[in-house]
């Protein structure tokens, strides 16, 4: 009796493991190109939305110009 319980508390941890390892995917926003992730991912102000290796839409640091000017 107490090994049919181990077993099935086994068995419920493997499945929580493989339902959570196959919903990280899905916090990625697919996407082609950089215009792709204007519409699916808001990011705060000093990062904007990209589409890295042409999958999936992150937020990055882009530095222009204007952020190194002396003052």
């Amino acid at each position: 009796m107490v090994e049919i319980v181990k077993y099935v508390y086994v068995i419920i941890i493997f499945l929580s493991l493989f339902l959570v390892a196959t919903n990280i995917e899905g916090k990625f926003q697919k996407c082609c190109k950089d215009s792709d992730c204007l519409d699916l991912l808001y990011c705060r102000t000093p990062l904007k939305p990209k589409c890295i290796h042409e999958r999936m839409c992150k937020c990055k640091a882009v530095f222009t110009s204007n952020d190194y000017v002396l003052t």
